[in-house]
């Protein structure tokens, strides 16, 4: 009877890595996508196209790093002990784990799009200043899309 409910657990687990998996990607496409182009084109001064080629190079980076970024603030809410009951404090964990995981990871998106030095410092300095803006809303987001593929109500 043991084996069943263990084959179970793990089928459930399984089941909940990959709805995470899901999740955090989608949240990272979506949400970067929208928020780095409005800033590329508006305040940088990318061309459009040159816009569209890097979050045309963004999706790779996207695929591959939103599940670990979506670990990394799972972890780092643990380290610091940041729950939902603090406002306060999922507003500062979203924040620092948003500006520690993404800035490096814009920049060399941005070089990989073809930009000029002046644009990437133009651009990662503002990114900077905005991921400290954008951590919570995406930290909502990305939490918005776990419940919405993992099926869960908020409480």
């Amino acid at each position: 009877m043991r084996f069943l409910s263990d084959s179970n657990c793990e089928k459930e687990n399984k089941k909940k890595r990959l709805s995470l998996l899901v999740a955090d990607i989608t949240a990272m496409i979506i949400f970067s996508t929208a928020m780095c182009m409005s800033i590329e084109i508006f305040i940088a001064k990318l061309t459009f196209i040159q816009s569209v080629k890097a979050r045309i190079a963004a999706v790779p980076v996207n695929l591959i790093t939103g599940r670990p970024y979506g670990w990394f603030r799972d972890r780092l809410f643990l380290f610091f002990g940041i729950n939902r009951s603090s406002p306060w404090k999922m507003m500062l964990g979203d924040t620092l784990a948003f500006v520690l995981f993404q800035v490096p990871l814009y920049v060399i998106v941005l070089l990989a799009a073809g930009a000029t030095w002046k644009q990437i410092a133009l651009s990662s300095g503002f990114m900077s200043l905005t991921f400290s803006l954008a951590g919570r809303p995406y930290g909502v987001f990305l939490d918005f899309c776990r419940r919405l593929v993992l099926g869960i109500s908020r409480k």
